[in-house]
């Protein structure tokens, strides 16, 4: 009769053992585990300590003659001190202050990655339920010491579920060495409540080598307390939830209003960009023109210089290109001869007949002409060549 519950509890467990396999092999473990830490850091860090949910721990790590002390809150490390390890008396002294006033903190001890033995090797993925017992079996292989002599622990570094294999790193620790650390601490060592090891990297790697007799159970909140936190959890999502479907309308809203308004400000911007391409081919218009053809003030002084003394202009008229000239001279039809040189303006012609002037004796006479390079004398050449 007495072996009758062991029996009872082994058969239990074989059968849950297909189930537990698939839920390891599962992307669930992941999921619950990202959407609890989120969930964790959504809360202040107050309420993380008061729900026992928020990591802390006292790590303890001898440097020579010395032991640091620092302190581990949510992933932050902190510096503390250090104290000499060859005083036991101030070694006594710090383990009543801090069973004094930090009871509830464990401490662990923190051990250089050269102290321990690390070798890999994979394992199939079906085996990761019993992975401790099977890791018994590979320290006589894998180390040159027997099972008994080494405190010992696997951890998962890799997974691959298309050959459903794992990559096992076996943290091993001898024990004579453990002891000799242990001895070093002094009064500290009753209290830890484990030992790590510290990656290249400066982070823990995440096991406990300290035989689990001589680990220090530190009083918690408890599994009330945990239920709680997982209740407090759920609580949170259904209301996060809840506000997430109640804010989404109006959510949707908002980025309606603010597309619409996006796409005014482009059509806005469209208006003025097609206003400056117009502004800068109308600027480039009149520079090409100006580049190509004299300026109304050349054509002045052009004709200042070229027409005699006895010939004064009443009015000088420009437009499109074309040049219309009306004033007296003493003689009108030598001015057509007089201003055929004149690079400025070309084909010089007398306009209609040419009158003599009572008033001054003069010929009172009207002369027109094309700028150089104008679009007037363009399509004269163009009509000339054409009627040719």
């Amino acid at each position: 009769m007495p072996a009758s519950p062991p029996l009872a509890t082994a058969s239990l467990s074989n059968a849950l053992q297909p189930l537990r396999l698939r839920y390891y092999d599962s992307p669930l473990p992941g999921w619950l585990r990202l959407l609890g830490g989120t969930l964790l850091s959504a809360l202040p860090a107050t309420m993380r300590r008061q729900l026992g949910a928020s990591r802390r721990r006292l790590l303890l790590q001898a440097n020579g003659d010395e032991l640091q002390l620092r302190a581990l809150v949510d992933e932050q490390t902190t510096l503390v001190g250090s104290v000499p390890l060859d005083d036991p008396q101030l070694l006594e002294d710090l383990r009543a202050r801090l069973d004094a006033g930090a009871a509830s903190v464990p401490r662990w001890l923190m051990l250089d990655a050269g102290q321990v033995l690390r070798p890999q090797l994979p394992v199939p993925a079906s085996a990761e339920p019993r992975l401790r017992e099977m890791m018994v079996h590979e320290i006589d292989r894998q180390t040159p010491f027997a099972a008994e002599q080494v405190s010992f622990e696997p951890r998962v570094i890799a997974r691959d579920p298309a050959t459903r294999q794992l990559r096992v790193e076996l943290v091993v620790l001898p024990l004579s060495r453990l002891q000799a650390l242990l001895e070093r601490l002094g009064p500290l060592a009753a209290g830890l409540a484990g030992v790590d090891v510290i990656a290249s990297d400066g982070s823990a790697l995440g096991v406990n080598l300290l035989p689990a007799a001589q680990r220090m159970q530190r009083g918690g909140r408890g599994r009330l307390l945990h239920l709680g936190l997982v209740a407090a959890v759920l609580a949170i999502v259904f209301a996060s939830l809840w506000i997430t479907l109640g804010n989404r309308e109006s959510a949707h809203e908002a980025w309606t209003g603010r597309v619409q308004q996006a796409q005014r400000e482009a059509r806005e911007a469209r208006k003025l960009r097609s206003a400056l391409q117009d502004s800068v081919r109308a600027a480039n218009f009149l520079a090409k023109q100006r580049a190509t053809q004299p300026t109304v003030l050349e054509i002045i002084a052009d004709l200042t210089h070229r027409l005699p003394d006895d010939t004064w202009l009443e009015k000088i008229q420009v437009n499109s290109g074309n040049v219309t000239l009306i004033g007296v001279s003493g003689h009108a039809t030598a001015l057509v001869g007089v201003l055929q040189d004149s690079s400025l303006i070309h084909r010089p012609t007398l306009t209609g007949s040419v009158q003599a002037d009572p008033r001054t004796g003069k010929e009172r006479f009207t002369l027109t002409a094309v700028i150089a390079g104008s679009e007037a004398e363009k399509e004269g050449a163009n009509g000339a060549a054409s009627g040719n």
